[in-house]
């Protein structure tokens, strides 16, 4: 199997216009104090918010766990609503119908080896695109109880560690500690991604706020065996955030503290910290991911984007800034083309979309709003030579049966998008960049892990027709076809190879045949033909066809897609749709695709 790149934006649902940054923490819930997984209790009654999260709704959600270096981690746990699974060997997850409120929903994400973290969001009533990148639990500094000492990282992070620690029981502990340290920049492209729940929390008082982020900490302690260790809440830690350069004619002269609980999925105000120069200084009685913010208002925010057809444009990545910070927040559109989230108040936003080389192609501004707003749809117009591409196709096991339970993987510029199927059917609905117009893709069934393998194919806008693709990996090349309905499947023995400046391709098993031909091997867009002016694209199907009764004195209107034609043992990629009129005066429509090695 491929190891899949993935884009840092594609896949972050929630929509939150500033960041924040955690990792693990019980406090309370409904209300009520309970021990957090150190032990310890909590002074403040927290777990207040959920009376503003609405009613109970049934939402669903796909996504990928990633960890540092954009790697899809295999089988972490993936929980929301009472549900969990666990993610394939990409790292994907589909979660159908869990059961979450109508504005808040969390999924909380472990894996032996990272540090727990998860995320939060306003779920859609479409499936809800979620992407979730994981720390390496790895060990910066190990340190020894009795000892008072300090942790640092390059870039000035710190931790003074007073030397008194606790076991998960809340029991004293002694012995050797591991310290995992981590800093989650606000400026980077990662942190959308990286930082759990989202950018919503409450305050000292109980009340619902959002944040802006000045920097997070996350800090873990460990036995040599693994176990979880905290600091004893008697014996406070210092924590030194170094301040992004960017920040500091922002930065206050003191600033909230918040700590993240895993379990509600969201922050928790708790103390403050002071700005000292370049670094805000706080102390903390406990660990988990930390984060100096500053609260605002917020007004509720949906967005519906459209591409030129009408077409919702779906897992597309939205960018949104303010004024009132220098990094804007990115959210994806579900199945409706929608993304919905909290947005500053009274603030005038820019809304802009970027192709999938980084170009910005769409920018507009709307706003300011004072409550509660819902724009659009917005039809995407492109700012230069970027186009909006639809590209639809169908995913079928070895049976030539839909999938019901799988995903398409389309590598395009450098980087992967992922798409779920429903009942066999998928579609991308992506922005094109001037570098290139060819993409390969893969289909996955996710109850067989079987794979189509990688196939080539090229745009062929408004709307590319990738037709049936077989996930088997049994079968090396394949050749499917589709009439009015009917479908029929072809492998070995296939003969395909090249006649002088003529490629030819065949089969014939179980009565089946098939046979196509072209008049050269450049690839691009052909149209039905035996002859034509010179330098015309041709491809013809008439042997194939004379199955089902073509009238070959009408026209046929079917286009074929010339995809890859490879060296001799490499592949040769053509999709083809279109309709041609049987002898009957039957109008029929035919679609397919072919996968086939080249032997000459």
């Amino acid at each position: 199997m491929k190891t899949f790149k993935i884009f840092t934006t594609v896949l972050i649902t929630c929509m939150l216009m500033l960041t924040s940054c955690q990792q693990d923490d019980d406090y309370t819930q409904d209300g009520n104090d309970i021990p957090d997984d150190t032990g310890m209790m909590d002074d403040n009654e927290t777990g207040n918010l959920d009376q503003f999260f609405g009613a109970s709704v049934s939402r669903s959600f796909f996504g990928q766990v990633v960890d540092e270096n954009n790697v899809g981690i295999q089988n972490a746990l993936v929980s929301v609503g009472g549900e969990m699974v666990s993610t394939d060997s990409n790292g994907i997850f589909s979660i159908d119908n869990a059961s979450v409120n109508e504005s808040f929903g969390y999924l909380r994400v472990t894996a032996t080896g990272y540090v727990t973290s998860g995320r939060a969001l306003r779920p859609s009533e479409g499936v809800n695109r979620i992407k979730v990148m994981l720390l390496e639990a790895d060990v910066t500094a190990t340190v020894s109880s009795g000892t008072a000492e300090t942790v640092q990282l390059g870039n000035g992070t710190m931790v003074s560690l007073p030397g008194d620690y606790i076991d998960a029981n809340g029991n004293p502990y002694s012995g050797n500690v591991d310290v995992i340290l981590d800093y989650l920049d606000p400026s980077s492209p990662d942190l959308d991604a990286v930082m759990p729940g989202m950018l919503y929390a409450e305050d000292a008082s109980g009340a619902e706020a959002y944040l802006e982020t000045f920097g997070m900490i996350s800090v873990e302690l460990r036995d040599g065996a693994g176990n979880e260790l905290n600091i004893d809440p008697d014996n406070p830690a210092e924590l030194r955030f170094p301040l992004d350069p960017n920040l500091q004619g922002l930065a206050p002269s003191t600033i909230p503290l918040w700590s993240f609980d895993d379990e509600l999925g969201y922050w928790i105000e708790e103390g403050e910290a002071t700005l000292q120069g370049n670094e805000y200084v706080g102390t903390v009685s406990h660990f988990s991911f930390w984060n100096c913010d500053a609260p605002f208002p917020v007004v509720d925010f949906c967005i519906t984007i459209q591409d030129t057809n009408g077409n919702p444009l779906v897992g597309t990545s939205i960018g949104i800034s303010v004024p009132i910070t220098p990094y804007p927040r990115y959210g994806v559109t579900d199945d409706n083309g929608e993304v919905c989230g909290k947005v500053a108040l009274g603030e005038v936003l820019t809304i802009f979309i970027n192709d999938l080389c980084g170009n910005t192609v769409f920018t507009t501004t709307v706003g300011p709003f004072t409550s509660a707003a819902n724009v659009g749809p917005l039809q995407f117009t492109p700012t230069n030579s970027s186009t909006s591409q639809q590209i639809i196709g169908n995913l079928q096991d070895c049976s030539n049966t839909d999938v019901t339970n799988g995903y398409v993987v389309l590598d395009y510029a450098g980087a992967d998008y992922f798409q779920p199927v429903t009942n066999g059917g998928f579609e991308f609905n992506i922005i094109s960049c001037p570098a290139s117009n060819s993409f390969t893709y893969i289909g996955v069934d996710a109850v067989t892990q079987e794979t189509s393998g990688e196939i080539s194919s090229t745009f062929t806008p408004p709307t590319t027709f990738l037709g049936n693709t077989v996930t088997c990996t049994a079968v090396t090349e394949y050749i499917e076809w589709t009439v009015d309905g009917i479908s029929r499947f072809l492998t070995t023995p296939i003969q395909a190879g090249l006649d002088v400046d003529f490629i030819f391709i065949s089969a014939n098993t179980n009565n089946e045949y098939f046979g196509i031909s072209a008049n050269n091997t450049v690839l691009g867009t052909y149209t039905w033909g035996f002859q034509g002016p010179p330098g015309s694209m041709l491809m013809d199907l008439s042997e194939t066809l004379s199955q089902d009764n073509a009238d070959y004195s009408q026209p046929f209107d079917i286009v074929f897609q010339l995809n890859a034609f490879g060296a001799v043992g490499d592949y040769i990629d053509i999709t083809f749709t279109g309709t041609f009129t049987d002898t009957s005066g039957n109008l029929k429509n035919i679609s397919g695709s072919l996968h086939v090695i080249r032997d000459n």
